[in-house]
């Protein structure tokens, strides 16, 4: 039986590989040399929010092509979030890549798929 990759794991990993590149963090935050402490705009992360979810998704889902991924995320995660006033179906922020969880998929993915690969 494989275990899922622990939340905290995850949250190391993302804040190492997508944090540093997101385009929603504060100037000030720049280079964060605490991995293992949130960020000051975690607690509004969409991906930080869904990490749960985002888990189970990363396990269920095998493919060399991300479009598996976000339809998976789109249906476990989108269709019931609370973030922005029109999320679904027609998400803004999704559409427009506004949303951290939508723009930075692919690498959050990517790090997800690196943890299960040592494990």
């Amino acid at each position: 039986m494989q275990h899922l990759p622990t939340l905290e794991v995850m949250k190391y990993a993302i804040r190492a590989e997508v944090c540093t590149q997101c385009s929603q963090r504060q100037p000030a935050q720049g280079d964060w040399p605490h991995l293992n402490r949130p960020r000051p705009c975690e607690p509004e992360c969409t991906i930080f929010i869904n990490l749960p979810k985002i888990r189970l998704v990363a396990h269920r889902v095998h493919s060399q092509s991300l479009t598996p991924y976000e339809d998976a995320m789109r249906e476990m995660i989108c269709q019931t979030c609370h973030n922005h006033h029109t999320a679904g179906d027609y998400c803004a922020p999704r559409t427009t890549r506004q949303c951290p969880l939508s723009r930075y998929a692919g690498l959050v993915v990517d790090a997800l798929d690196r943890i299960e690969k040592t494990r």
